[in-house]
């Protein structure tokens, strides 16, 4: 019986994993006994992060505490700092308002059990034919979704079980694209396949990202050239899969193009010509302003500016962070965790909060980690990014997590989503997947 629970919590922490990417922010709100699922995702966040890292560095009979020992002592000092925030700001310890704005302290708990659950899947090797197909359609499904194919009956059950219903937003988009191509990577033998479902999904969804979100594109943008950039010595020896790869990804890219930009392109009977590729690309990209973003910057007054109202916006806020830190003598301790971010209710720049009045966030998940837990806890958090990486290339040979890490970070440095609970937990579970599911050799199987 104990065999079978062991093989039923890889499976359920997968399905639950892909329901999460499939849903987003409505699931996370469905109430359960009045208490909303994301509330008790974040509770059990706060369990997880305190008694799992406890067994990893004093348990004799678990064997990947060794590898993992010194990350251990850096999530641990992180905690150390987050008690003496709680300390130095006098915050109480029962209010939830204190674990709901220190959940990206909390969420790495799910790292933790990820790391025990996955530890052994290899031996469950025939499930990859069950939670593969889930995975790897997900971006399809959210293409379809996301351009006007929304079934109604979905909305109606969120309208009626969850505190919201909203959209799914492109940074959980682009995050169910990065882990399908992984898994893709990671699972998929036929190398033809493999890399004409690489270039169809991304190419697909690249113009829809763009649409929606300058970061979200940008994050698979750096995903697409990373990753050929890792194939590269296949691509060399096997120039006729990289010629087929950059064929399917033209093709469904303009195709794609077409589709989200509400564009007529049926048949001109007059003389007036169809609009090219190129006018289709800069008429979207005018929707999101994204080269007058990334193109505008300027300094003025000593600060840096962006003639993009958007990126100024954010660009303001976080200046003005490290200005009040300083300002303050903050910067060590950070804000604590005892009220909104002061420069968010600034009434010389009103409207940070929002149209509704509910934003709270920084929009750059380190800068809100800096805000927060001050300098230390920001220098803790580093270290445990780049302990991670240590781990991946002392276990693999190489730093193949950046293909995960880096679209996914970047990302969550011009979004709110690590502050929220969906976003960041998938991230820490599939982190945790791919360091835990793979023999010794590869962690993704880069050559062939």
């Amino acid at each position: 019986m104990l065999n079978n629970i062991n093989k039923s919590i890889p499976i359920f922490t997968l399905t639950f994993v892909s329901v999460l990417l499939l849903f987003n922010r409505p699931f996370v709100g469905i109430y359960i006994f009045g208490i909303r699922l994301g509330e008790l995702i974040i509770a059990g966040s706060l369990f997880l992060a305190i008694f799992i890292p406890a067994i990893f560095l004093f348990s004799k009979t678990l064997k990947i505490k060794k590898e993992y020992r010194f990350l251990t002592i850096i999530y641990g000092v992180i905690g150390i700092f987050f008690l003496a925030s709680i300390l130095y700001h006098q915050t109480s310890i029962l209010s939830t308002y204190t674990y709901k704005t220190s959940s990206y302290v909390w969420t790495i708990g799910y790292f933790y059990f990820s790391l025990i659950v996955f530890n052994n899947f290899q031996k469950l090797e025939n499930y990859k034919h069950y939670f593969l197909p889930v995975f790897m359609v997900l971006p399809f499904i959210h293409y379809i979704f996301s351009t006007g194919y929304f079934p109604n009956f979905i909305i109606d059950f969120f309208n009626s079980y969850s505190d919201k219903f909203e959209f799914t937003k492109a940074s959980d988009i682009m995050l169910s694209l990065v882990i399908a191509n992984l898994l893709n990577f990671k699972y998929v033998s036929n190398k033809i396949f493999r890399f004409s479902y690489f270039g169809f999904s991304v190419s697909l969804l690249l113009p829809l990202l763009l649409f929606m979100s300058r970061g979200s594109f940008v994050s698979g943008v750096i995903f697409y050239v990373f990753s050929l950039y890792y194939f590269r010595k296949y691509f060399f020896k096997n120039l006729k899969v990289l010629i087929l790869l950059f064929i399917i990804s033209s093709i469904s890219f303009i195709v794609s193009l077409y589709n989200v930009s509400d564009i007529d392109f049926s048949f001109n009977w007059g003389n007036e010509p169809p609009p090219s590729v190129i006018e289709t690309v800069e008429e979207v990209s005018k929707k999101k302003e994204t080269r007058k973003a990334f193109l505008s910057l300027y300094i003025q007054d000593g600060r840096l500016m962006s003639k993009d109202n958007t990126t100024n916006w954010r660009l303001d806020i976080w200046q003005d962070v490290f200005e009040d830190l300083n300002n303050k003598n903050l910067i060590i301790y950070g804000y604590g965790h005892n009220e909104i971010i002061p420069v968010m209710t600034d009434p010389s720049a009103p409207g940070r909060l929002g149209r509704d009045g509910l934003n709270e966030n920084v929009h750059n998940f380190f800068i809100n980690i800096l805000a927060r837990g001050g300098l230390f806890q920001f220098i803790a958090f580093s270290a445990f990014y780049i302990c991670l990486l240590q781990i991946s290339k002392r276990k693999f040979g190489n730093y193949g997590i950046f293909l995960f890490m880096i679209p996914i970070l970047f990302n969550s440095t011009l979004d709110m989503s690590m502050e929220g609970v969906q976003y960041p937990v998938v991230y820490y579970i599939f982190l945790g997947f791919l360091l835990s599911t793979e023999d010794k050799s590869n962690l993704i199987n880069y050559e062939d």
